[in-house]
């Protein structure tokens, strides 16, 4: 077992607002991250995960709760005694000064020796891809160039903990996932304990180790992004991660569940003629042309080209239901109008308990 880099336990934060009064940013949180691993904090705006952040980092301190940083309790240590490196949304570079010296910021605080100092800026500035940029100003560089800057100066002075509020939120589609896979690399090649905040869950899925979900305060599911996508725990982690069709079946039977008046063999485990709430990806769907009378039909409502695959939108008996297909392997696309057939395989079905 891998050894715990960073805890919290029951850690929880208050804040008074002006209408609502005392809030609960997060709630009785207790959460392990193992040493090496890069650990996502993903949840919508409000959900308590920048807050969580920040008391890691000590830049917020908790009302109830304790945090230790490699078995050591931080709870009420200062953020430049925690060994932690931040990487910031804003990526707060200090405009005046060259990227040599914003990297070396922090050296210059611990008082290292002039050498030692270049050596080391010189070394990370190489890891992230900005080698000879030391003269370079945050001003003449992109917002790219700039993310890196602060991602050197923050593990530049090898931090025990490195931890990322929304890094790549500033930045377009196609250099966010640049960002990401430079990130992700980086975080494992040097084997340093990450804790990540962003609400891109394509985002998190990509670069994760491990992913907390969370929801008004709370840590609803953590796991492998896999785990969340094929066995979400609740409602809202089905819909928060991917697409997905929350669907109302009955059970038939022992072996039988029943959507829509098409028998599925699913065992449930529930009694016969109890209601269940079943999770099914759009991709696990499968679409073929409807023969006229032909049972678990549908009929499509819209078709939306993307590419590599195609959305469709069908009404299936009083549901409502989103599928996908790679139309390149899978034959012509079904017009708008039509009536298809739909076949669940039901190991892609999902029970939500």
């Amino acid at each position: 077992m891998a050894r715990v880099s960073i805890q919290l336990s029951g850690v929880s934060k208050r804040f008074d607002h002006t209408v609502k009064g005392e809030v609960y940013a997060v709630r009785d949180v207790t959460l392990a991250v193992a040493e090496g691993e890069l650990l996502t904090l993903l949840g919508p705006s409000g959900c308590g995960k920048s807050t969580t952040l920040r008391m890691i980092a000590g830049f917020e301190e908790p009302d109830a709760g304790t945090i230790s940083i490699d078995g050591k309790d931080v709870t009420h240590v200062l953020p430049n005694r925690r060994g932690i490196g931040f990487v910031f949304q804003n990526y707060a570079l200090f405009p005046h000064l060259s990227v040599f010296e914003n990297v070396a910021y922090a050296l210059r605080v611990q008082g290292k020796d002039e050498a030692s100092i270049k050596r080391a800026v010189t070394d990370v500035l190489g890891v992230v891809g900005l080698a000879n940029y030391e003269r370079q100003q945050p001003h003449q560089m992109s917002g790219g160039e700039q993310q890196r800057v602060a991602l050197a100066r923050a593990v530049v002075f090898q931090p025990k903990v490195l931890l990322f509020d929304e890094p790549l939120s500033n930045l377009d589609a196609k250099l966010r996932v640049e960002m990401r896979e430079q990130i992700r690399s980086l975080q494992k090649r040097i084997g340093i304990t990450t804790v990540y905040v962003t609400h891109d869950q394509e985002e998190a899925m990509a670069i994760s180790d491990r992913i907390a979900v969370m929801e008004r305060g709370q840590i609803v599911q953590d796991g492998t992004a896999s785990d969340l996508y094929y066995k979400p725990k609740t409602e809202f982690v089905a819909r928060f991660i991917g697409r997905t069709n929350l669907l109302d079946g009955r059970v038939a039977s022992a072996s039988e569940v029943e959507i829509e008046g098409q028998q599925l063999p699913l065992s449930t485990g529930r009694p016969v003629g109890s209601t269940v709430r079943l999770v099914v990806r759009p991709e696990m769907i499968d679409l073929t042309a409807a023969g006229a009378g032909e049972a678990g039909t549908g009929r499509v409502l819209q078709r939306t080209f993307l590419g590599e695959k195609t959305d469709y939108d069908i009404q299936f008996g009083n549901t409502k239901i989103q599928a996908c297909r790679s139309d390149a392997f899978r034959g012509a696309a079904f017009d708008v109008g039509a009536s298809v057939r739909l076949s669940f395989d039901p190991a892609n079905i999902h029970l939500l308990t």
